[in-house]
């Protein structure tokens, strides 16, 4: 049995050690990026048949929410039409004068259940991206549930 020469092991070795290093690295930036950007987003709605008719122009009116910067009393405007079994259309978030957000909602009636996105805003709601699950609470009520982060969190 021949042995391999001192320098080939120890070449090998540091090999290794810093291919796992920049591996263990990596992962961690990865993982704590994201753990250090994205929040909870937590909002109830509610959309009274007065204000919300499935109509391009109707909108809901937010009567909770931990996101800074939409508030109680901020309005989600959908900008297209519901169809017979879903929506599908762009929205907007007025939280006040200046104060915006659009996005993206898909809603299935049968179920109650969706997905919204948020991925840009103005003054206090700039850069805000968020992805929430929609749900059905009873009523005239809903929920958005999910993460968010602003762009300058980075």
């Amino acid at each position: 049995m021949r042995k391999a020469p001192t320098r080939v092991l120890v070449a090998a070795t540091s090999l290794l050690v810093v291919a796992a290093s920049v591996l263990a690295v990596t992962a961690s930036a990865q993982s704590g990026a994201a753990n250090h950007r994205t929040r909870p987003f937590h909002l109830t709605k509610e959309c009274p048949p007065s204000t919300m008719q499935g109509q391009i122009g109707g909108y809901c009116t937010v009567t909770s929410s931990n996101v800074p910067g939409i508030g109680v009393g901020t309005n989600i405007f959908y900008a297209q039409a519901a169809g017979p079994t879903s929506l599908d259309s762009d929205v907007i978030l007025y939280a006040g004068p200046g104060n915006t957000a659009t996005g993206h909602c898909a809603l299935d009636f049968a179920t109650g259940l969706g997905r919204c996105t948020l991925s840009g805003g103005t003054r206090r709601l700039d850069g805000i991206r968020a992805r929430v699950d929609v749900s059905y609470l009873g009523g005239v009520d809903w929920a958005w549930d999910g993460t968010y982060r602003f762009s300058d969190d980075d």
